[in-house]
This record gives C-alpha cells, sequence and structure tokens, in this order.
C-alpha cells in the first residue's frame, strides 16, 4: 500500500454509486528531461469524500488530502489476477495559490 498525501489531480468523470463515488482522474510529474508525464487513475471516493465528489465536475481540479493505492490479487495460477485500487478519502477543490507550479 502506498499513502497519497497532497496530490494534484484533474477529474474527468464521477458516478454515485450509492455508498461510494467512482471516477477518473489523472495526475502529471517532471521526468529527468523536465518533460511532463501524465498518467490516468480510476478511482473510489469514500469516507469524507463520498459526498462533495458528487459535485466534481470534468475538468476540476483537486487536491488530494488523504488517499491510497493498493494492489490486490484473486485466483490462483492460471486465473490469477491483479487489481490495482486507488481511494480518496478526503480532497479539497485545487485553487491558483495552492497548487503553484503543478502542471494538468
Amino acid at each position: 500500500m502506498f499513502r497519497i498525501e497532497n496530490a494534484f489531480a484533474t477529474v474527468w468523470s464521477v458516478e454515485d454509486k450509492g455508498n461510494y463515488v467512482k471516477g477518473r482522474i489523472s495526475t502529471s510529474e517532471k521526468n529527468k528531461e523536465g518533460k511532463y508525464v501524465n498518467s490516468n487513475w480510476f478511482v473510489t471516493f469514500v469516507g469524507k469524500a463520498k459526498e462533495p465528489a458528487l459535485a466534481l465536475s470534468r475538468m476540476d481540479r483537486i487536491k488530494i488530502i488523504s488517499g491510497k493505492i493498493s494492489n490486490t490479487t484473486s485466483g490462483e495460477g492460471k486465473d490469477k489476477k491483479s487489481y490495482l485500487n486507488v481511494v480518496v478519502f478526503d480532497f479539497e477543490l485545487a485553487n491558483q495559490e495552492n497548487m503553484q507550479d503543478v502542471p494538468f
């Protein structure tokens, strides 16, 4: 498991699933050559993040206050599957002051 704290992301979609909200986000970071590398993630908003996530729209920028990335497996042998899970527990809308030099 890897904890996520104070990471910025762009929201692409959100969908109410009852007890949680599913969504898609993207993040960026600079590589050694100074070019930005983008990553796209399927995400689950739970806990304090669930209700505010319902108000998010495409292209909103958020600051993830608390979350985690984990990898789970199921099955055995040839049927073994691996799943990457990104869960957000708390976030806030990003604004120009708290973004500084963060690309989107």
